[in-house]
């Protein structure tokens, strides 16, 4: 195991996804994780970031479960929606779902409730958007 291969590995990241992040060929992000080469540090770097955003956004969404739970009551569960392809988890500002779920991961683990994960556009909140007057 090398340095980058666990941080890919934390940051949720395939061998694939990972060398896309870092904008090399997937047989680079092999060597690099197997060892047979040294991943550069700008390549740490960059799954060091998308691990910081992954824990901000999960630190982010605790502190909205807890504040809410304190002002409308502790609910049994929460639901929080997941993204059904690449291109909607880049919409949320991860490079892939797996990068999604890893920080998907750290709510589940922290969270004080019971989280429920389903596909974005069909939790309740969404739901209740759509139907708003108005919108």
């Amino acid at each position: 195991m090398t340095p980058f291969a666990a941080l890919s590995t934390l940051a949720g990241l395939t061998l694939h996804e990972a060398g896309d992040l870092c904008g090399v060929r997937h047989d680079s992000a092999r060597q690099w994780a197997t060892g047979r080469r040294t991943a550069p540090p700008g390549a740490i770097d960059r799954l060091r970031d998308l691990i910081a955003t992954q824990e901000r956004v999960a630190t982010q969404t605790l502190a909205q479960i807890v504040a809410l739970a304190q002002q409308h009551g502790a609910p049994a569960e929460i639901e929080i929606g997941y993204p059904a392809d690449d291109y909607e988890a880049q919409s949320l500002g991860f490079p892939c779902v797996g990068a999604w779920a890893a920080m998907a991961a750290r709510v589940i683990a922290a969270a004080p409730v019971s989280v429920v994960l389903t596909p974005r556009g069909s939790t309740v909140a969404p739901a209740a958007a759509v139907a708003a007057p108005g919108s």
